[in-house]
C-alpha cells in the first residue's frame, strides 16, 4: 500500500489542454457538469456489469449521482457510488492524458480560439471531460475508492501544471470531486452561479435528463402556514430517467430525440435522420439509432472501428457500444438497442455466438441502408452534404458487407466527369448512351489529377462520361464491385481501351495497320526504357496527350501499390504498358530519332550507330515517361534527372 503524499507534475499535453480549456472556452461552461455527471454514469455501469460476475463489486443498492451545493464555501459536489478508482488509475486517467486524440483536441482549440468560433461540442468530441471541471474551478478535489478495495486516494489539483496524491479515508467505493468554484469577475459575463439550486436544475434537465441513474440533490423546502411555517430540506431526483425508447413514438418531441442524440454523442449538431422502431415477432427489441451530419474525431482514429450502439437488455445497460450491433463500416451510427429476449448476465462471448445478435445486426443494417436511401431521394443537398463528411466510411461497406452490397451501392455518391455535381451509379447508367455497354472509371489521388487524366481523352471526345474515383478506399470498391445494374464497371487505366463502337472499326483498323508499320522503333522506345516498361504501343484513348501508361488487365493501380505500400505490405515495383499518341508532333519526333539510329527505317539498315543520336533518342524517349507519370499524378522515377534532361531538350530546341 502507497501511503506517501507526492506532488506530480501534469504531463506537458495535459497542461497544455488545462491552460486552453480555461482560458479559451467562454460560452457554455455549463457542460462540465454535464461531463461529470456522464463520467459519474459510466463508473455506476461499469460497477452494476461487473458486479453480475463478481459478488466483491456488488452494490447493496441502486446507484445514485449526488450533487451537492453550498453557497456559503462557493463549492460543488459530485459524487457517485460507482466502481472507483485505484492510486494507479487515478494516476493513469486522471493525472495523464496518453490519448491518440489529444493532440488533435490542443491543435483544434487552439484554431477555434483564433478564429473566434469556440463551441462546447469540442469538449465531448475528444473525450477529455473531466477537465471540464477547471473552466469553472480554481481547485478540484477528487477521493475515490475503488469498489473492492480498502484504500482510497485523494488528487488535487489547481490547474497551474502540477497535482497532489496521497491516500485518503473514504467510507464506501465510488468517487466524490469537490469543486471549489471561481468567484464572478466584473467583466466575465458568461459567469452563472453553480451553487443555485435553479441554475443546477436547468443544466441537469438539458444535458442529462435521459441519464439512466438518478442525479438526486437536497433542497431546501417551505412547508406549513402561518406560524406553523417551517424550513425542510429533502432529496429530489432532477433527471426524468425515463428512457426515450420506450415511448411511444408520437409523444416524443423533435426536440427530445435532438436532446438525447446530444446525451448520446456529446455532437450539438442536429443529426441527419433518426431512426426508431420496435421490432415483434422471433426476436422483440426497440431500436432508436441515429445517423449524424457530421464526421466525429473518433471517425479518424484507427483503434475507434466499432459499432457506437449501447445494447440494453430490459432497459438494463449490459454493453456500452456493443460491436455486434453494428459492422465497423457503420461505426458513425449511435443510439440504444433494448431486447427483451437476450439474458441479463450475456457475456461479450455469449453475444458474438448468439443468433438473435446477428438477427438483430442483419435488420439493423438494413434499416440504415434503407434511411440513407430515403434521404438521398427526399433530401438531396442534405444527403450531399453528409456524404462529404461520411461518404469513404459508408463506401467501405462495399468491400465489407457482401449480403448488402447491391442494395448499399445505389445510395453511394461518386464524382464523375458528365458535372461537377456528385452522382450516384443509378444516374449514370440513365444517362448512358445505348451503345456504351460499361460504366467506365478512373483513380486518382484527387479530384484535380483525375479530372485531368490523359486516360479519359477518347471518351471525352465521344462524349461519354466516366467516374472519377480519389477516395483511397475506390480502390477496394471496385475490386468487389463488379457491376452495377448488369452493366460492368472498366476502368480507363488498366487494358486495352473498347468502348464498344463499331463505328471505330476503320480507325482501329488502321491503328493496328501502323502498329506494325512503326513496331520496330517502338520496340526501341521499350528498350530504352525497359526497367520501367513491359511493353510499348500506339494508343487508342489518347487524343491530345503524347504518351499515358497503362496497367495490365486485373493488375493494381499505383494508387493501390501506395496504399499496400503505407500500410507495410511488400508491393514489387510493376512495370506497365506504355501508350504513344501517333498524331501527337512530340511523338513523331521521338519515332523520328528512332529512325534516324536505324530502328523503324523500314530497310533493315542501321544509320549512324550508338553514338550521340542513341543517347539523345534515350534521353528524350525518359522524358517521356516522365510526362506520361506526372500527367497521371506521379513523381518521375529519378525527379532530378528529369528536370535536367527536361532543361536539356529546352536548351537544344
Amino acid at each position: 500500500m502507497t501511503t506517501q503524499t507526492e506532488t506530480r507534475s501534469f504531463q506537458a499535453e495535459t497542461s497544455q489542454l488545462l491552460d486552453l480549456m480555461i482560458h479559451s472556452l467562454y460560452s457554455h461552461k455549463e457542460i462540465f457538469l454535464r461531463e461529470l455527471i456522464s463520467n459519474a454514469s459510466d463508473a455506476l455501469d461499469k460497477r452494476r456489469l461487473l458486479g453480475l460476475t463478481d459478488a466483491a463489486v456488488r452494490g447493496d443498492d441502486e446507484g445514485r449521482i449526488l450533487i451537492e451545493a453550498d453557497p456559503a464555501s462557493h463549492t460543488l459536489v459530485v459524487s457517485d457510488d460507482g466502481i472507483g478508482m485505484t492510486r494507479d488509475e487515478v494516476v493513469e486517467n486522471i493525472g495523464t492524458i496518453a490519448r491518440s486524440g489529444t493532440k488533435e483536441f490542443i491543435r483544434t482549440l487552439k484554431e477555434a480560439r483564433k478564429s473566434g468560433e469556440i463551441d462546447a461540442e469540442l469538449i465531448g468530441q475528444f473525450g477529455v471531460g473531466f477537465y471540464s471541471a477547471f473552466m469553472v474551478a480554481d481547485e478540484v478535489i477528487l477521493e475515490t475508492r475503488k469498489a473492492g478495495t480498502d484504500e482510497a486516494t485523494r488528487w488535487t489539483s489547481k490547474g497551474d501544471g502540477s497535482y497532489t496524491i496521497e491516500p485518503c479515508e473514504k467510507d464506501a467505493p465510488g468517487t466524490r470531486i469537490t469543486l471549489v468554484l471561481r468567484p464572478k469577475e466584473s467583466e466575465d459575463e458568461s459567469w452563472q452561479d453553480f451553487t443555485d439550486e435553479w441554475t443546477l436544475r436547468s443544466v441537469v434537465k438539458r444535458y442529462s435528463d435521459f441519464v439512466e441513474h438518478p442525479v438526486v440533490m437536497e433542497v431546501e423546502r417551505e412547508e406549513g402556514e402561518g406560524d406553523e411555517k417551517r424550513s425542510v430540506r429533502e432529496l429530489v431526483t432532477l433527471n426524468s430517467r425515463k428512457p426515450l425508447w420506450t415511448r411511444p413514438k408520437a409523444e416524443i418531441s423533435e426536440q427530445e430525440y435532438k436532446d438525447f442524440y446530444t446525451h448520446l454523442s456529446h455532437d450539438w449538431n442536429d443529426p441527419l435522420e433518426t431512426i426508431h422502431f420496435k421490432a415483434e415477432g422471433t426476436h422483440e427489441y426497440t431500436a432508436l439509432l441515429y445517423v449524424p451530419k457530421t464526421r466525429s474525431h473518433e471517425m479518424l482514429d484507427p483503434q475507434q472501428r466499432g459499432a457506437r450502439v449501447s445494447l440494453y437488455v430490459k432497459r438494463v445497460l449490459v454493453q456500452a457500444e456493443c460491436e455486434e450491433l453494428l459492422p465497423p463500416w457503420l461505426r458513425f451510427v449511435r443510439g440504444v438497442v433494448d431486447s427483451a429476449d437476450l439474458p441479463l448476465n450475456v457475456s461479450r462471448e455469449t453475444l458474438q455466438h448468439a443468433r438473435q445478435m446477428g438477427q438483430i445486426r442483419k435488420h439493423l443494417v438494413k434499416k440504415v441502408v434503407e434511411t440513407l436511401g430515403k434521404v438521398l431521394a427526399d433530401r438531396r443537398d442534405d444527403y450531399v452534404a453528409f456524404w462529404e463528411q461520411l461518404g469513404p466510411v459508408v463506401k467501405e461497406g462495399l468491400v465489407l458487407d457482401e449480403a448488402m452490397r447491391d442494395e448499399l451501392a445505389k445510395t453511394c455518391l461518386f464524382h464523375d466527369t458528365h458535372d461537377e455535381t456528385l452522382t450516384t451509379l443509378g444516374e449514370y447508367v440513365e444517362r448512358m448512351p445505348f451503345t456504351q455497354n460499361a460504366i467506365y472509371y478512373v483513380t486518382a489521388s484527387d479530384l484535380r489529377t483525375a479530372r485531368s487524366s490523359p486516360h479519359l481523352e477518347a471518351l471525352k471526345k465521344k462524349g461519354l462520361a466516366a467516374l472519377l474515383l480519389v477516395d483511397p478506399v475506390d480502390e477496394f470498391v471496385v475490386d468487389r464491385l463488379h457491376e452495377f445494374d448488369g452493366k460492368p464497371l472498366v476502368s480507363l487505366d488498366r487494358g486495352e481501351l473498347d468502348l464498344g463502337d463499331d463505328a471505330d472499326d476503320e480507325s482501329s483498323a488502321q491503328l493496328d495497320e501502323k502498329q506494325k508499320e512503326l513496331q520496330p522503333a517502338l520496340d526501341a522506345v521499350q528498350k530504352a526504357l525497359d526497367e520501367h516498361v513491359s511493353s510499348v504501343r500506339l494508343s487508342r484513348r489518347l487524343d491530345e496527350s503524347p504518351a499515358v501508361l497503362v496497367g495490365e488487365q486485373g493488375g493494381l493501380s499505383p494508387q493501390m501499390e501506395r496504399i499496400l505500400r503505407a500500410s507495410g505490405q511488400e508491393v514489387p515495383k510493376g512495370r506497365r504498358v506504355l501508350e504513344l499518341n501517333a498524331e501527337h508532333p512530340v511523338v513523331q519526333r521521338l519515332l523520328a530519332l528512332a529512325a534516324e539510329r536505324g530502328d523503324g527505317a523500314g530497310d533493315g539498315e542501321s544509320a549512324s550507330g550508338d553514338g550521340e543520336g542513341s543517347a539523345r533518342f534515350a534521353e528524350f524517349a525518359e522524358v517521356l515517361l516522365g510526362q506520361a507519370l506526372l500527367a497521371e499524378g506521379n513523381p518521375p522515377p529519378d525527379p532530378a534527372r528529369f528536370a535536367k534532361l527536361l532543361g536539356r531538350l529546352m536548351a537544344g530546341g
